[in-house]
């Protein structure tokens, strides 16, 4: 059976013409284009950042004076002058130490996705448990006033994770790029200007969390 993800479509001609390592570049564009959090001399911390598109995009951003660090443990293709890539696991202790030295960043952005196993609801659900890694783990790298940036798959624990981010960043919104293929159902949670690492809360908490305020509904 074809895999409709490996057919070559017009993002992935445009990545390869552009230079580009992967169409996900385009995704991190759009989201600039509506949120503009990326700035020149920032410093970035990309989480799964393999095969190395987003970095690309980041490191022209932030310009010779920014830094952007990237770690997967996936083979990072890409080579930029003002990058550091760390190949390994993120929630690694000697890659966390790595990384802390170059803390805290202005942003952490994560275009991951779990290995998926053909069901969806398994797969949105372990999404959410990577994006609750990231989350937590992001907390203690990002300077007050940062961003977050991860990728989500509709249809698992998006609503409770919208909710914790709304504690920790004052502002908190869902955005679906144009360029998500269409039989997608992955969404990008974008959170900015980072208060606080909000109280640690149980799980029963989380499950019972149903703000009357919540306006993370996504209207696709």
């Amino acid at each position: 059976m074809i895999n409709p993800y490996e057919k070559p479509d017009f993002y992935s001609k445009k990545a390869k013409e552009e230079g580009y390592a992967a169409r996900s570049i385009y995704k991190l564009k759009e989201i600039q284009e509506k949120f503009n959090l990326i700035k020149k001399n920032h410093k970035i911390l990309d989480l799964g950042c393999a095969p190395g598109s987003w970095s690309q995009y980041s490191s022209k951003l932030v310009g010779n004076e920014g830094l952007v660090v990237g770690i997967d443990y996936k083979e990072i293709k890409v080579n930029l002058p003002n990058a550091i890539f760390i190949q390994g696991s993120f929630l690694n202790e000697e890659n966390k130490a790595k990384i802390k030295e170059y803390s805290p960043f202005d942003g952490v952005i994560s275009d991951m996705a779990p290995d998926t196993e053909g069901d969806r609801l398994t797969d949105c659900f372990n999404s959410s448990e990577l994006v609750k890694e990231a989350v937590n783990f992001s907390y203690d790298y990002l300077k007050k006033g940062g961003y977050f940036i991860a990728k989500i798959f509709q249809g698992g624990d998006e609503k409770t994770i919208f909710a914790e981010l709304k504690e920790a960043f004052k502002e908190v919104k869902w955005f679906k790029p144009d360029s998500t293929r269409k039989i997608s159902f992955e969404i990008f949670i974008i959170a900015y200007n980072f208060i606080k690492k909000p109280e640690l809360k149980s799980s029963s908490e989380f499950e019972a969390i149903n703000d009357p305020n919540y306006s993370g509904e996504m209207p696709w």
